[in-house]
C-alpha cells in the first residue's frame, strides 16, 4: 500500500540511503516483488487505459494475470529471479485506513445502483402505460 512521502521523506533526510540502479544491474540476481501491489497496479491501468478487461468463461477479470505473466517474463528474459511475496494479513495500525478505501470504492457503487434502480422503474413505468 505504502507510505505517502516516503521517497521524498527519505531524499531529503537520507538522501545517499536511497540508489538508482539500470535494470541491467539485477542481471542474475533474485529479487522479492510485492504481489499484492504488481497485482493492484495492473487492474489500475487497465481499468483507467479505457482497454477491454479480459476476462474467464465466467465473466472474471483475468487482466492482472496476464499483466503478472508479462512481467515475470520480461523480467525472466532479463536473467532476474522474480520472488513474489505476498505480506499475509495487515496489521491492526492499517485497519482505519483499509476501511476508508473500501469506503472510497463502493460510493460509485452505490451511485451506480441507484442510477440503474432510477432507469429500470422509469423503464417498467413506461412499459406498463404503454399496454
Amino acid at each position: 500500500m505504502g507510505i505517502k512521502g516516503l521517497t521524498k521523506l527519505l531524499a531529503d533526510n537520507a538522501p545517499k540511503g536511497m540508489k538508482e540502479h539500470k535494470f541491467e544491474s539485477f542481471f542474475g540476481r533474485k529479487i522479492a516483488i510485492d504481489a499484492s501491489m504488481s497485482i493492484y497496479q495492473f487492474l489500475i491501468v487497465v481499468g483507467r487505459s479505457g482497454t477491454e478487461m479480459l476476462t474467464n468463461e465466467a465473466g472474471e477479470v483475468t487482466s492482472h494475470l496476464q499483466g503478472m505473466f508479462s512481467r515475470t517474463i520480461r523480467l525472466l528474459e532479463a536473467g532476474i529471479k522474480p520472488a513474489y511475496v505476498f505480506d499475509g494479513k495487515p496489521p491492526d495500525l492499517k485497519k482505519q485506513e483499509l476501511a476508508k478505501r473500501y469506503s472510497k470504492r463502493q460510493m460509485p457503487l452505490k451511485i451506480l445502483q441507484q442510477q440503474l434502480r432510477l432507469v429500470i422503474k422509469k423503464t417498467s413505468r413506461s412499459s406498463a402505460s404503454g399496454q
